[in-house]
């Protein structure tokens, strides 16, 4: 009787089931050399090598044979895949880029790999920086994007890809354009329809989305949280009463992803505020925290300690600087400047402290460009000396590398307005970079907003950011991360040497705009112009979550919200100043410092 021949694979198949990858890629490796045609072999061997410990030596398999592989063949999807996969687990967009634009330009009548160059791009830009940068590459993507033709079989997922790129490089009418198309074909496309609500919320189109929102909830028993959300913190009048129990529910279903659970919370909470619960609401924020700490936990002692370490390399630099000359370390770093390319002015602060009123107010300004909150320095940074803490990339910038992040950062500002004679980077993080900034840039202006403690504290905590913010899920963790931004900020003032920071008082603004207002202008080297006090009336999406704040003048409505609030704040009631503050306890503290 004829024995039942034994698979070859087998060996390969039972290492990758007890995931000892590099054994099945050893294997795998050997395997090819009789196999060289076999495309599942050299697909599982290039997946084994991806998940050991040596997933580079994956690219050249794949590149071989993602050339010959043909584009109607079933396996180059997953071809494709892998590679993506290479670049995630090596960083190495460079070479996967460089393989995708040569199998475009050999393939100039296969839809299929315009889509792949375009993903590719989006996938590399994401990677450097999850807030929006200028990218030719982008912009480029765009084009690839447009020109897929209609009968191409992936044509509706590469027109969803261009939606959500519209509205990263801001093209919003684009966007909102296509999402309107799309969803008129496939309305019963769920993913499609969250993503249109989103980009209607994200550029200020409040009754598209909770238009939207209210239909997905009341006529198409909606499941997902995101558009409850929406309704709650756009317009929770209009929240139906008959949400509340699902929502309940969905955060009680430990089963759910917690994403959900936070969502649900967040709009549970906001309603009962809305309702002047405010018991019941602080306990269903304090529920959306718990379930978003349950996915990702937070490490302050590694926070403190990274803060520690940027202070002293800042009081090293300032060292530096106090034994040298201004004139030559600038002259050496503005040496190969564009006397025609805008400046930059830089933005920081804590979330919610008043950073995008700021922006506004400045950008307002006829020479100004309001970019936004865009990720363009930390990018230029990452290109530079690599990627790392903020302090071990303070380390890294020598002269040599300063000037070439400059020169990066400069050419990302020509690209977003290159008639502009200034561009406003308005990253309330880059607080945490302003060491970095002084090495690169040493004579422009930054502009560092304040706030009351509990009103900064009590609006980041109750504030449903599209990234929950990690330190906020707890409030003792909060609490501890406001005093250690009141540590380094104090540390920038006290090595402020040339008064390049501006400390700028939201609630002194609010107070007084006519006066304060001017001052902020001054400081940028700006003139004063009447039309920066009715930044209002701007057409400019806010990607923040003020986003209906600056559609209004300046007004001191939210001065004192967090008082309602007050009896629940537990440990952040220390940070307070007395009772009649008046949010200066912590301008105080760090310019005294």
């Amino acid at each position: 009787m004829k024995q039942m021949q034994k698979d070859p694979l087998s060996p390969m198949k039972q290492a990758m089931a007890a995931r000892e990858f590099d054994k099945a890629a050893a294997i795998g490796a050997k395997l090819v050399r009789t196999h060289p045609k076999n495309v599942e072999l050299q697909l599982m061997t290039s997946v084994a090598e991806l998940r050991g410990t040596h997933p580079r030596r994956a690219f050249p398999r794949l590149s071989k044979l993602v050339q010959s592989v043909p584009a109607s063949d079933h396996h180059i999807g997953m071809v494709l895949q892998n590679l993506i996969a290479f670049a995630r687990a090596t960083g190495d967009y460079h070479s996967l880029t460089t393989l995708a634009e040569k199998l475009h330009r050999q393939n100039r009548n296969q839809p299929l790999f315009a889509e792949y160059l375009a993903n590719v791009m989006i996938e590399h830009d994401k990677w450097m920086s999850i807030a929006p940068t200028y990218s030719p590459d982008l912009l480029r993507a765009v084009d690839l994007l447009e020109s897929i033709p209609p009968n191409f079989g992936r044509y509706a997922q590469s027109q969803h890809v261009l939606a959500q790129l519209y509205v990263r490089v801001e093209m919003v009418d684009k966007a909102l354009a296509l999402y309107e198309k799309m969803v008129a074909k496939t309305p019963d496309d769920m993913t499609l329809r969250h993503n249109q609500i989103a980009a209607q919320a994200l550029t200020g189109k409040v009754d598209p989305a909770v238009c939207n929102s209210l239909d997905l909830i009341e006529n198409h028993n909606e499941t997902n949280t995101q558009p409850y959300l929406v309704v709650a913190f756009l317009r929770p009048q209009a929240m139906p009463e008959t949400a509340l129990p699902f929502l309940e529910k969905i955060h009680d279903d430990t089963a759910q992803h917690g994403l959900h659970r936070y969502n649900a919370a967040f709009a549970l909470a906001r309603t009962a505020e809305v309702q002047q619960d405010f018991q019941t609401a602080f306990g269903w924020y304090q529920k959306g925290h718990a379930a978003h700490r349950a996915m990702q936990a937070y490490d302050g002692i590694q926070e403190a300690s990274e803060i520690d370490h940027i202070i002293a390399l800042s009081e090293a630099d300032f060292a530096s600087r106090q034994a040298g000359s201004p004139e030559e370390i600038l002259a050496d770093l503005a040496g190969a400047d564009d006397p025609l390319s805008p400046k930059p002015v830089f933005i920081v602060g804590l979330p919610r402290s008043g950073t995008t009123l700021t922006e506004r107010i400045v950008g307002a300004h006829s020479d100004v460009y309001p970019a936004g909150e865009v990720g363009d320095f930390a990018r230029a940074v990452a290109e530079v000396v690599g990627v790392g803490t903020i302090a071990e990339q303070m380390e890294r910038i020598t002269p040599k590398a300063a000037r070439a992040i400059r020169q990066k950062y400069l050419a990302a500002m020509a690209g977003y307005a290159p008639a502009a004679r200034m561009v406003a980077n308005k990253t309330p993080a880059n607080f945490l970079r302003i060491g970095q900034l002084r090495k690169v840039f040493p004579d422009v202006p930054i502009i560092h907003c304040m706030r009351h403690p509990l009103a900064t504290c009590l609006s980041i905590y109750t504030t449903p950011f599209a990234n929950p913010i990690r330190f906020a899920d707890d409030l003792q963790d909060l609490a501890d991360y406001y005093q250690r931004y009141e540590k380094i900020m104090a540390a920038f003032a006290r090595t402020d040497d040339t008064g390049q920071i501006f400390h700028l008082s939201y609630e002194e603004l609010v107070a007084d705009p006519d006066t304060i207002a001017p001052r902020l202008l001054a400081h940028c080297g700006l003139d004063w112009q009447a039309e920066c006090l009715e930044f209002y009336r701007s057409r400019q999406a806010a990607k923040t979550a003020s986003l209906m704040q600056v559609r209004r003048p300046i007004n001191a409505e939210s001065i004192d919200k967090w008082q309602r609030f007050e009896p629940f704040i537990g440990p952040l009631a220390a940070l307070a100043g007395g009772d009649d503050d008046g949010g200066k306890s912590s301008k105080r503290r760090i310019q005294a410092a």
